[in-house]
Order: C-alpha cells, then structure tokens, then sequence
C-alpha cells in the first residue's frame, strides 16, 4: 500500500532537477507545516548555507528525489515542531555565557552541551508531534530512519569501538542510544543516562527549560569521565562510524548535508510557487499520465516586457463595442399576453361585465435569452506568433468586452502552451467576466507565445471546471488553434495526442458542451496542412473550422448569430 507522499506525488517522469517537482513538493510540505502549527511558515530552498529552521523560516535541502521525499517531508515537519514548541529566545539566553555561568559548564565543552540540549529537545517534541499527529508519523519514521538507522552503526554499537570515554564517543552511544544494538555497559554513566531520559515517560517534559535541565544532568553524570583522545588513535571502523555520527550531531543540531540550489533554479521554483499553481495528472491511455500545470497568473508565464498587440487589443475593444450594441437586446424580456383562457390569472377588468359565460382568464409568456458560458482556449504554442495571436486576441476581446458589459453573458479565457525547455504542459486562466472588468483585457498586449500544442490535456483540465448547462444556460467551448496536439515527450506521440483529444472532445460534447473549433492559418494548400486539417476534423469532428488570419472575425460573427437565437419561456 501507498504510504507518505506517494498519495499527493505521483513520481513518474519526474526529473531529479526539475523545478516543477521542487515546487510542487515545496507546496505540500507548506500545506502540512500550516496545518500542523495553524501558521503561514515560509519553506525556502537557500542559496547557500545550512538546512535549519530560524524559528520563522524552513530551509530544507534540494536534492530531493522519489526515495527521499517522505524524510524530507519528516525534516521539514521537525522544523515547524521546532517552530511551534522551541522556545528559541530561552536557548539563545542560555547559550554561552549563561550556560558557563548557571550550570557550571567548562567553556569547551559549551558547544556540545548544546549538542546534548538539541538531543533532548528534539524527543521532546518529536514525541509531541509523533503523539498528537498520527497521520505524520509514517514522515517522522523515515526521517530517523535516514538520518540514524544503519548498519555501521548498528555493527559498532555492538563491538567495542568507541568504548573509550571522548566526546565522540558518548554521542555515539548517547545519540543511538534508543537503537536496539545499543549497549549501555559500553561507557560509564550509560545506563543512568537511560534512565534520566526516560524516553517512554518523555511527555513530562513541557518546554525548553526542561530540555535544558535533563541535558545539563546527563553533562554532569560525563563530564568527569571525559578524556581527550587524539585522531591517530581511532581504527578504520571508528573513523567510519564517526563520519555517520557527525551527521547525526548535524541533524541534531539543525544543519543538515544539503545540495544548494542555484539563483536560476531558486527564481524558477520561486515563481511557480507564487503564481498559485496546481500540478494536475492526465490520464492519456491506460498506462501514461502527464503532468499539467494550471495557474490563474498567466502573466508568470506568457507575458513580455513590451506591448506587442496593443493594436489588436485596441480593435477588440472597438469591435466588443458595435458586437454589445448588438446584443443590447439580450437584456430585453419578451411579454405575451394569452386573454379569454380557461384558466390562469383572473382578468379582473372583465369581471364586473361578464355574464359568466365567457373565459376571464389570462396568461402571461415571458421570452427570456438563455444565460450563456463561453470558455474561449486559445492556443499560444510558439508557431502561433504574430498575426495569427494577433487576430485571435482581438476575437477574443471583443467577445469579452461585451461578455462585461451584458448581464446573461459570461466570458472565461485560458491560454495553453508548454513550460520552457522541459515542455510541460501549461494551462493559465487569464480572464473571467464574473470576476475581472475590461480593464484586465487591455494586459493582453504584452502576451507572449511560449511552447508547443498540449491541446487535449489542457481541454481535459479546462472540462472538469466548466459549469453545468441545464434548460436556463447554454454552455460553449471556443477553441481557436494553429497545429496540432505535441509536447515532444514519448507518451504523447502525434498519434496518442490526436486519440486521446478526439476523446476529451466527445467527453466535453456528452457533457451537453457546445464546442466550436477553428483551425487558423496563414497559408492553405501546402501538404502539412492538409494533413493537419484531416486530423483536425478527426478531433473536433466535421464541425471543425478552417479560416485563414483574414478572416477571423468570422468567429465573432458566428458568437453573436449564437447568443441572439437561444431563448428559454418563463411562465
């Protein structure tokens, strides 16, 4: 069975370096860390440095791969324990100094009396965390189980390596002390250091100060049993174990071995995050999915630094103004007045001169324009630059310009493409009447073309948030592309991708989706598009349109015959 992040990661085709996975990762601890402390804890991938909580930030390494996700998922759980629990202005009063000067510490040995400190705190609240959240203990376990179960430990707590009485000796057997190899008749003290943890009964610890006092105890149970013992002492096993040991002292003392990121990588994984992304799977046949990203900030990825459309905008503008007078009239409510009916509303002009025998009822008809959604997918794969995104941004607004001003009209739109270089799949909803007003339209200037066609993956993803059509609202799906369906990946050859969006397709139509499909071009004629028209149809069915760049505005044409002729009767 599944367990840890194998229920919110699927770890197929993702690549070891892949910002995206980073992200999306980065997301989910994010969600577990708020839930588990009720705070917005930033997670942080640093440039440089150690992996480590300051008590408000989470720095965690990067070299996260599908083995190890669950215990970085444990790290970062550890921290915001720390977070919630460690009372980080106590620890640093008694660091130095105060350790010196209250408890009698020499100072050489302050640093690993903190080591100790770090120990007891951390099975403090581990053990708060283990207890009162079960759902994270699968992450706590690997966790400990990366960072101190192994079988050179394991062999040398058993031996009689590390048996003299340093320092590197007691933290070997005082950090391994709960391993089931453990021997505590290995050096002085062990046992009674045992028995002052008392790790069953660790709950009675109720803070820092706490923490401190039983680290302070098990210092003075050692201290006198410390001797200095130089390097050139140690055997080839020693050596090797005590490499181990150094990182559990690392863990412990919160600055773990870690791979930085680069200031490349950070921005990405750092945008991404921001934009408010999902990573979605597709389920393309019965054995691949592919990833999508779908983001409400479009402009994170398919906007430039200058206006390059403005002229296009500013005609879509002009156009949404003649297509809303237009469709003024669908505001307008039609009244039939039925008189002399059997039965209905009593006609009361009538009733002081009938003599009863004639029919003094009447009924009304009410002719009402159906409330229509149309969800406008513009294809921006790069192929689409320049006139051809010209003209269709211009469609676009103009539909979406009267969509903002008409009170039975709603206008949503999404741009598709890939990401850069790794060429996964994008979907960015960059406009919806209900929620933005006109003035979001004119951004659309600055968009840009980024990738290749993911058409049928993005289709899918836009089909489950379409809403409902029922005998009131009609519901549209305007597609306008220049290619046909690639992402340059393996599981979406030209002919998977043409099956599986000719499949999203008829899923939208049995949905009761009305879908209007054009191919747009600025050539006709030559061998690739006719081939591309052939698979054209097969996708969106001989419904399927084909018009050159001049002649664009037959799509708009084509909305307002649509939004003019469906009516609905209200009685």
């Amino acid at each position: 069975m599944d367990k840890g992040a194998k229920y919110w990661i699927d770890f197929d085709g993702f690549d070891l370096n892949d910002p995206i996975f980073l992200a999306k990762v980065k997301q989910g601890i994010s969600n577990f860390t708020k839930i588990l402390t009720g705070k917005d804890i930033p997670i942080e991938y640093p440039l440089s440095g150690e992996s480590m909580t300051d008590g408000n930030t989470i720095y965690i390494s990067s070299n996260i791969t599908p083995k190890n996700v669950d215990s970085v998922v444990g790290l970062a759980l550890h921290e915001a324990s720390h977070i919630l629990l460690t009372d980080f202005g106590y620890l640093n009063r008694e660091r130095g100094k105060l350790l010196e000067v209250r408890y009698n510490v020499a100072q050489d040995d302050i640093e690993n009396v903190f080591t100790l400190i770090n120990f007891i705190e951390d099975k403090r609240i581990d053990n708060f965390i283990y207890t009162t959240s079960p759902g994270y203990q699968y992450y706590y376990e690997e966790l400990y189980r990366s960072s101190f179960y192994n079988k050179v430990v394991d062999k040398n707590l058993q031996s009689q390596n590390l048996s003299t009485p340093t320092w590197d000796a007691y933290f070997f057997r005082i950090i391994n002390i709960f391993n089931n190899n453990s021997d505590l008749t290995r050096l002085p003290g062990l046992q009674e250091i045992f028995d002052l943890i008392d790790v069953n009964h660790i709950s009675r610890l109720k803070s820092t100060r706490d923490s401190v006092e039983v680290a302070i105890k098990i210092y003075n149970i050692i201290k006198d049993h410390i001797i200095k013992r130089e390097d050139e002492d140690l055997n080839n096993q020693e050596v090797k174990v005590l490499e181990h040991v150094e990182r559990q002292k690392n863990f412990t003392n919160a600055c773990y071995r870690k791979k930085r990121v680069s200031k490349k990588q950070k921005q990405k994984i750092t945008k991404i995050t921001q934009s408010k992304f999902q990573v979605k799977s597709c389920k393309i046949d019965n054995k691949n999915n592919i990833y999508t990203i779908v983001t409400p900030r479009w402009d994170w990825f398919f906007k430039q630094s200058q206006p390059v459309y403005t002229k296009y905008v500013s005609r879509g503008i002009n156009l949404g103004r003649k297509l809303l007078t237009d469709l003024r009239v669908r505001n307008l409510v039609k009244n039939d007045i039925f008189e002399n009916q059997k039965k209905g509303k009593l006609d009361h002009k009538k009733l002081f001169k009938t003599p009863f025998n004639e029919n003094i009822f009447y009924r009304t008809e009410k002719e009402k324009y159906k409330n229509t959604f149309l969800h406008i997918s513009l294809d921006l794969s790069t192929s689409m630059r320049g006139g051809k995104l010209g003209e269709s941004l211009q469609t676009a607004v103009a539909i979406a310009y009267a969509a903002c001003n008409l009170n039975n009209f709603d206008v949503e739109i999404t741009f598709r493409g890939t990401t850069p270089n790794d060429n996964i799949p994008l979907l960015a909803y960059a406009f919806n009447s209900k929620k933005q007003s006109v003035k979001e339209l004119y951004k659309f200037s600055k968009v840009s073309c980024k990738g290749l066609t993911p058409e049928g993956i993005c289709l899918n993803e836009v089909r489950k948030n379409l809403p409902k059509p029922n005998h009131s609202r009609e519901i549209y799906l305007l597609n306008i592309s220049d290619g046909l369906p690639n992402i340059n990946n393996v599981k979406y050859t030209l002919t998977n991708a043409l099956k599986h969006t000719s499949k999203v397709v008829k899923n939208i139509k049995s949905d009761g989706v009305g879908v209007l499909s054009y191919f747009v071009s600025d050539t006709f004629g030559n061998k690739y598009k006719e081939e591309a028209k052939e698979n054209f149809i097969k996708m969106y069915g001989k419904d399927a349109k084909f018009i050159d760049i001049n002649n664009i505005s037959v799509v708009g044409k084509t909305i307002n015959k649509l939004l003019l002729k469906n009516t609905y009767k209200v009685f």
